[in-house]
């Protein structure tokens, strides 16, 4: 509306997801919500580093980002840079190497894809796994440069897959790089409905491990 004249230098920061037993009122994982509105920024990291990285990097940009925060991530532990430590918003990471299939991720759910690429290894089958960290702006680059390589994709989110962040990434794997496709994109998400405060429930709610070497092994 300014004509891009005016800056909002503002971070919201926003605390999400399921796996605490909180239930309806507090489980929810609102991403794909924030993306759909243009001129915002929506950051989402998994691990202690890139939440430092990617934090400090959007105190710093002059435009009004969400930065989501997974519940289940706070009590998570790993080397943290010291120092002036940032990292560029909208860059992907491949956080292990592959060349059977890519498995694209955000957020808490990358801690079950690795589980999943870790007992994939021990079956022969080396899966490269993609963080996206940040999804507006995405780094649709090293998406596709992964699924190019290995032909299939499995997308992976802790939110229920109706209106799933998800969506937009296979179907933007399938428009863009749909001749390197050995097998259809498929998602792996929570189940559609509200969260369960049980924890038994909860567990069988959200997606793990155990789904996502479903979903590779359906591919082959």
């Amino acid at each position: 509306m300014s004509g891009a004249t005016g800056e909002v230098p503002l971070v919201y920061r926003a605390s999400v997801g399921g796996g605490k037993g909180y239930g309806g009122q507090h489980s929810q994982t609102l991403e794909s919500m924030f993306c759909h509105i243009p001129g915002l920024y929506v950051v989402y990291p998994a691990t202690p580093a890139d939440a430092k990285g990617l934090l400090k990097s959007a105190i710093r940009d002059n435009n009004p980002i969400m930065f989501i925060e997974s519940q289940l991530l706070y009590n998570v532990k790993g080397p943290v840079p010291e120092g002036d430590y940032t990292l560029p918003l909208g860059v992907a990471e491949v956080k292990r190497p592959g060349k059977d299939v890519s498995i694209v991720t955000w957020g808490p759910a990358l801690l079950d894809c690795l589980k999943a690429a870790e007992q994939l290894a021990a079956e022969h089958v080396e899966a490269e796994v993609v963080d996206l960290r940040s999804l507006v702006p995405l780094d649709m680059e090293t998406v596709l440069a992964s699924v190019r390589k290995t032909g299939r994709c499995v997308v992976v989110s802790q939110a229920v897959n109706i209106g799933s962040f998800t969506g937009e990434i296979a179907s933007r794997i399938m428009s863009e790089a749909f001749d390197s496709l050995d097998a259809p994109v498929l998602r792996v998400g929570a189940k559609d409905g509200i969260a369960p405060q049980s924890h038994v429930l909860e567990k069988a709610f959200l997606p793990n491990a155990e789904d996502i070497l479903a979903a590779v092994k359906q591919l082959f």
